[in-house]
C-alpha cells in the first residue's frame, strides 16, 4: 500500500533531524538578546554625530565704497511722431525695430490739395512782385521810391509850383480870380493823387509780404506731409497703416533714441550728499549676466520725492551695440569716492534660496547662521557687503543640511579667494 510507506519515511526523516544534536534559534530561546537591527534594536534611538563639512577662511579686502541699487533703463529720447498737417496716410515706410537716421521719410500723407495751395500761393506771389516791379529775391523799394509814388510827387511839385506863380500874379493885379482858383485846385488835387499814390504803394509792398509769407506756409506744409525722424533713432511701435485719416493729435510712430540709455535710480535721502555729477556707475542686466556695463551721473534731481524720500538720480549709459534695451531692470553699484573693508569667500560658502543669501560661520565647533549682502559674484569668489566682517570660518559644503546651532567637525580647509592654492603634499 503507497499511503502508509509515505508516511514512514517522514517520521524517519524527522528522527534523523533532530537526532544530529541541532539546537533551536536562538532568537526561539528565553531570555536571548534580540538581534542587531531587529525591532527592538537599541542602536535606532540612538544620536547621530557631527557633520562632517569643509571650510574656508573669509578674507577681508578694501575695496571702493559702493551704493548699490536697483533701476530701470530709459530711452535718451522717446517720441510719439505725430503729423503738422492732417491728411490722410499715403504709405508707412518703416516697420517696428527698423533703425533710421535724422530727416529718414517715415511716413507719406495725401498731398495733391497741398500742392495746389503751393502752386496757388506761389502764383499770388508772383502778382505781388509785378505790381512792385521787382524779380523773385530782389527786396522790395521804399514806397518813396516806386515809380508810382515819383510820378506823382513830381506832378504834386509842378502843380505847387504854378500856384506860386498865380498868386504873385494875383498879387500884382494882372491874373484873374479864377485862374488863381484853378490853380489852387490843381495843386489839393496833385497833393491827394500822390498821398494815395504813396498809400497804394504802401499796400503792396504789404501784399508783398503777405504773397511770401503765405507761399512759404503752402511750402511748409507740403514739406510736413512727409513726416521725417526728427532724430537718429530705433522704430519702438507702429501705430497707423495706409489709409487711415490721421490728425495733429493721432500719434503715427514711436521712436526711441538707444545710445546712450539713461538709468533711473533712487537714492535713500541720507546718502544723497554723496551724489554729483560724474560719478561712475556699474550695472548688469538679467539679459547679460555676465557682461559689465558702466555709465556715468549726469542728472541729479533738485527735490526729494516726499513719498519715498528719495532723490532721483539718472546715469547716462553708452549703448553703441544696441544689447541694452529700454525697460530693462538693472542692478546698479554707485562708486562713492572712498574705501571701506568687504568680506570676500568663495562661491561655495553661500547659500542662496528665495532671493536671500547666506553664510554658516564655524565656531566651536556648532553653526552660527548669518544672512549676507552680495555686492559682487563671479566664478571664484563672492563679495560680502554685510553680514561678514572678514577672517571667520565658514563652512562649504552641506549647506542645505545646516541650520544656525548644527554641530560640524572640519574635516578639510578650502583656499581662500585672495590667498593662492596650498602646494600638494606626498606626491
Amino acid at each position: 500500500m503507497k499511503t502508509p510507506t509515505k508516511l514512514g519515511a517522514l517520521a524517519i526523516a524527522s528522527a534523523l533531524l533532530f537526532g544530529c544534536g541541532s539546537s533551536p534559534p536562538a532568537s526561539s530561546q528565553p531570555g536571548a538578546a534580540p538581534a542587531a537591527g531587529g525591532p527592538g534594536s537599541s542602536s535606532a534611538g540612538a544620536p547621530q554625530g557631527p557633520l562632517a563639512v569643509t571650510t574656508a577662511q573669509a578674507v577681508t579686502r578694501a575695496v571702493p565704497d559702493v551704493l548699490a541699487l536697483t533701476g530701470t533703463l530709459l530711452a535718451d529720447e522717446d517720441s510719439r511722431l505725430a503729423p503738422v498737417v492732417p491728411g490722410r496716410v499715403v504709405e508707412v515706410l518703416v516697420e517696428r525695430g527698423d533703425h533710421v537716421e535724422q530727416g529718414q521719410p517715415l511716413v507719406r500723407l495725401r498731398d495733391v490739395d497741398l500742392r495746389l495751395q503751393a502752386a496757388s500761393a506761389r502764383a499770388q506771389l508772383a502778382q505781388a512782385r509785378a505790381r512792385l516791379g521787382i524779380t523773385p529775391g530782389a527786396r522790395p523799394p521804399a514806397p518813396e521810391d516806386t515809380p508810382e509814388v515819383r510820378t506823382a510827387a513830381a506832378s504834386l511839385a509842378l502843380a505847387e509850383e504854378s500856384l506860386r506863380r498865380s498868386e504873385e500874379l494875383a498879387t500884382r493885379g494882372v491874373l484873374p480870380a479864377q485862374q488863381l482858383d484853378e490853380a489852387r485846385a490843381r495843386a489839393a488835387q496833385a497833393r491827394d493823387q500822390h498821398a494815395a499814390a504813396l498809400q497804394g504803394q504802401r499796400a503792396a509792398i504789404a501784399a508783398l509780404g503777405a504773397a511770401e509769407a503765405q507761399a512759404s506756409l503752402a511750402s511748409s506744409a507740403l514739406s510736413e506731409s512727409l513726416v521725417r525722424a526728427p532724430y537718429a533713432g530705433e522704430i519702438a511701435e507702429r501705430m497707423v497703416s495706409p489709409g487711415e485719416y490721421v490728425t495733429m493729435q493721432n500719434p503715427l510712430l514711436l521712436l526711441v533714441r538707444t545710445d546712450p540709455l539713461r538709468l533711473e535710480v533712487q537714492v535713500p535721502q541720507e546718502r544723497f550728499s554723496a551724489i554729483h555729477q560724474g560719478q561712475r556707475v556699474h550695472l548688469s542686466v538679467d539679459a547679460f549676466p555676465d557682461v559689465p556695463f558702466a555709465g556715468e551721473v549726469r542728472y541729479v534731481s533738485a527735490a526729494v520725492d516726499r513719498a519715498s524720500r528719495a532723490v532721483v538720480v539718472e546715469a547716462v549709459v553708452p549703448n553703441p551695440d544696441g544689447r541694452l534695451r529700454p525697460g530693462m531692470f538693472a542692478e546698479a553699484r554707485l562708486e562713492l569716492g572712498a574705501e571701506r573693508n568687504v568680506a570676500v569667500v568663495p562661491p561655495s560658502a553661500i547659500l542662496t534660496a528665495a532671493g536671500v543669501s547666506r553664510a554658516f560661520v564655524v565656531r566651536d565647533g556648532r553653526i552660527e547662521e548669518h544672512v549676507v549682502t552680495v555686492l559682487e559674484r563671479s566664478g571664484t569668489e563672492v563679495v560680502v557687503g554685510q553680514g561678514l566682517s572678514g577672517g571667520e570660518t565658514l563652512a562649504t559644503s552641506e549647506l542645505d543640511r545646516l541650520t544656525d546651532g548644527s554641530m560640524v567637525t572640519p574635516s578639510a580647509s578650502v583656499a581662500a579667494p585672495a590667498a593662492p592654492a596650498a602646494p600638494s603634499q606626498g606626491s
